[in-house]
């Protein structure tokens, strides 16, 4: 997920629905996770995944080549951040679009730690692949420093690929992948956030299992059922031990997954207001969603740590029967993951003051790196795989591919009670708002404000009145 962590414009998707509003280890594609975006260890893709065949890599500064007609074929080199698990589903879709192609062959790398560093070097280089992921966190201020090619009347002339018919995508995403009127990016997935429960754990502890009404303290008054020490003791117990725990009701991290910004949201709040002027983190709702997030943590214990968290891993504690409650993205396939210890279901996030249950959409792009040799190739290329890659991820910000059969399909060995969740949760999620300098935005929000926060170093309205103008000297002048 976090994720990793990650992480558009504002209201960017609400997939299934035309009111537009709008991870985990190193295999999930959710970002952000932290940002949501890629985390996890650095280890590359197995097999063919990284050994591209001599001669066949063609770095967007080398040599450009033409396929002519029976010769041979354009070599091509793309990145993802995908983690090892990931990295060998993303091969065998690829060994299979290579194998049809008539005109290109396409080397892939995956590179799950520090993946934006590399390509933003790679970019500045001259050496970055022809074609790439991005993210809606980072397309913006790729396409706004000129890295990625405009794909847009490539697009609208293709007549053949499903994936190049925009009439069929929900308009946020296309926004999303949209700089100053031009599309920079293909979106393949845009997936709201889910509430990940370990139903066999609530059985144990005598807690019914969410419902669509639940609320803030709702989900608190059982997260605290579920955290239990060392001496059995429960969380809402007088003689419980915050210091010898040995299960958790819910978890997060520190790098700010769940994001923060979708408790914000739920109270009512802003991190940035939709003409991008001002960040009102300290208005009495985002106070409200920000020091709740934190109290779940430092106050009422019935999340680990960080260091616990970094100590034990993110999702793999709820994977492990550690922790009951996980929030991540609805494309993570928890309920079927290797180890997963118990049965999981997905079920809607609970609502918060403001009455809502938003969430940050995650959406990834395949884009083109501006400089290739072989654009059209290139296009013809990311054209394929974007057809091939929805799929495969869900869910995928086309109408036609949204569906319960759709994604059902897709992930036959889901449970269809989180298939139906993934449906429900489809209108609530919503991009964070983003503009080319958000990255910067984003550093002093995670480096100033959430880590202290989660920490517990200083409250949430403090921190927020400190930190405020320092995210507003970067937002648009």
């Amino acid at each position: 997920m976090p994720f990793n962590k990650k992480l558009a414009v504002t209201s960017l998707l609400l997939i299934m629905s035309l009111v537009l509003a709008a991870c985990g280890d190193a295999t999930n594609t959710s970002a952000p996770a932290a940002a949501t975006t890629a985390a996890g260890s650095a280890t590359t893709a197995a097999g063919s995944a990284t050994t591209a065949a001599a001669g066949a890599t063609t770095a967007a500064g080398g040599t450009a080549t033409t396929a002519a007609a029976g010769g041979p074929k354009v070599e091509l080199t793309m990145s993802i951040w995908a983690g090892v698990d990931e990295a060998k589903e993303f091969q065998a879709i690829l060994d299979k679009v290579n194998a049809s192609a008539t005109t290109y062959h396409v080397t892939v790398q995956a590179s799950p730690q520090d993946y934006m560093t590399k390509l933003q070097t790679g970019l500045a280089s001259g050496t970055a692949a022809d074609i790439f992921w991005v993210d809606v966190d980072n397309l913006s201020g790729l396409a706004s420093k000129g890295s990625l090619l405009d794909l847009t009347d490539m697009v609208k002339n293709d007549k053949t690929h499903p994936a190049a018919n925009l009439d069929d995508y929900f308009q946020g995403a296309l926004d999303a992948g949209t700089y100053k009127s031009k599309l920079y990016g293909l979106p393949w997935i845009s997936q709201p956030l889910v509430l990940y429960v370990n139903l066999d754990m609530f059985k144990a502890a005598g807690v019914n299992p969410p419902t669509n009404d639940w609320t803030w303290d709702d989900f608190l008054k059982a997260a605290q059922k579920l955290t239990v020490d060392t001496s059995g003791k429960t969380a809402d117990d007088a003689a419980f031990n915050p210091k010898q725990i040995k299960q958790w009701g819910f978890t997060s991290n520190s790098a700010d997954w769940p994001p923060t910004t979708m408790y914000i949201w739920q109270a009512g709040g802003k991190t940035i207001s939709d003409d991008f002027k001002t960040s009102p983190i300290d208005s009495p709702e985002a106070v409200k969603g920000e020091q709740w997030y934190a109290d779940l943590v430092n106050k009422y214990h019935v999340t680990p740590t960080a260091t616990q968290v970094k100590d034990q891993g993110f999702d793999t504690m709820f994977t492990n029967g550690k922790v009951a409650m996980f929030v991540g993205g609805a494309a993570d396939s928890l309920e079927t993951r290797d180890g997963m210890k118990g049965q999981a279901q997905a079920f809607l996030v609970p609502k918060g003051p403001a009455g809502n249950r938003l969430t940050q959409a995650y959406i990834a792009f395949d884009a083109i790196n501006a400089k290739s040799k072989n654009p059209q190739a290139a296009y013809t290329a990311l054209a394929d795989i974007t057809d091939a890659i929805q799929k495969w991820k869900v869910p995928v910000p086309r109408k036609s591919l949204s569906t319960k059969e759709a994604i059902q399909k897709a992930q036959p060995k889901r449970p269809a009670a989180s298939i139906d969740t993934i449906v429900a949760a489809l209108p609530d999620a919503k991009a964070a708002p983003v503009y080319p300098g958000y990255a910067q935005w984003a550093d002093i929000w995670n480096t100033q404000f959430i880590d202290p926060l989660f920490r517990g170093t200083d409250t949430a309205e403090n921190l927020a009145k400190k930190v405020r103008p320092q995210l507003e000297a970067t937002l648009p002048k």
